[in-house]
């Protein structure tokens, strides 16, 4: 955990209760990993976030792990179980997934989105 932890420096942050998403706004683009104290399942997604680390910095995505049984995330985006959300630069879910899923799921999403295909053409 320790190898995955440090792979994915500068994109993990931790959710408290109050938490929302204002500090990303413009800025990142979250995934936010809803989890109920499974922490074996927690320890499989982030090891499929460090094994894209690369594509999510590119992509400006942070990871906000919510483990909260009530929290100002859970009431906005009312996960069911174990659930990953995609979140814009506009602060609206892009797409959401139950289960853990692979690390760049939602790169293909990320990239069809109008900011992302500005910079790629701008690039």
């Amino acid at each position: 955990m320790e190898q995955t932890t440090a792979l994915l420096a500068g994109l993990l942050a931790y959710a408290t209760p109050a938490d929302t998403l204002a500090p990303y706004g413009w800025q990142a683009r979250p995934i936010i990993v809803f989890t109920a104290g499974d922490g074996a399942r927690l320890d499989r997604q982030l090891t499929q976030f460090a094994k894209a680390a690369d594509a999510l910095r590119e992509r400006r995505n942070v990871i906000v792990i919510d483990a909260h049984a009530q929290s100002a995330l859970r009431d906005r985006f009312a996960p069911d179980g174990f659930t990953v959300v995609l979140v814009g630069l506009d602060g609206g879910e892009k797409a959401r997934e139950q289960g853990v899923v692979p690390g760049a799921v939602f790169n293909a999403a990320i990239d069809a989105m109008p900011m992302r295909r500005w910079k790629l053409d701008a690039d």
